[in-house]
């Protein structure tokens, strides 16, 4: 079965766009997509951002925004674990070096910060892929057979 994914690697990371499945006790499965920042080197860290369907949208349309306009963007997300919270931010941004503009997708938690410069070419079509997956992850599993026949509270 072939897995929709891109993946735009730097020198030092990478970062990897694709379908991920939320599995919950309880709940029927959802669609989401997983952003997972990654180093290079040996052992290197890996860091995840899952987002919903509507959040991957809105990723996109910010990165093109900031691929026409410049600046930067960011979305954040909180969660408990073990008692703690941890707050996980993604940013988009363009930058200038040396006269020559450049972009980048950046993941920060705690302490932790992987950075992955790109091209606008690619920056644009990740925004793009964000923009597909956002549609076709949109899912949620059928319900059980009793909970299915059940009335809809929109349709009656």
């Amino acid at each position: 079965m072939k897995n929709p994914q891109v993946t735009i690697f730097a020198k030092q990371a990478g970062v990897e766009i694709t379908p991920y499945t939320k599995r919950s006790d309880n709940r029927p499965n959802e669609g989401r997509i997983a952003l997972r920042f990654f180093r290079l080197e040996s052992g290197g860290t890996s860091l995840r951002f899952i987002v919903e369907p509507a959040e991957a949208f809105d990723l996109g349309s910010r990165m093109g925004k900031v691929h026409a306009e410049g600046g930067k963007e960011s979305l954040s997300h909180r969660f408990e674990t073990n008692g703690n919270e941890v707050l996980t931010k993604l940013t988009l941004e363009r930058y200038t070096r040396n006269g020559k503009h450049g972009f980048a997708l950046g993941l920060q938690r705690g302490g932790e910060e992987i950075n992955v410069p790109t091209t606008g070419e690619r920056f644009l079509h990740a925004a793009e892929f964000l923009r597909h997956l956002s549609l076709s992850e949109a899912w949620a599993e059928e319900a059980e057979r009793g909970e299915r026949d059940s009335p809809h509270p929109i349709r009656g």
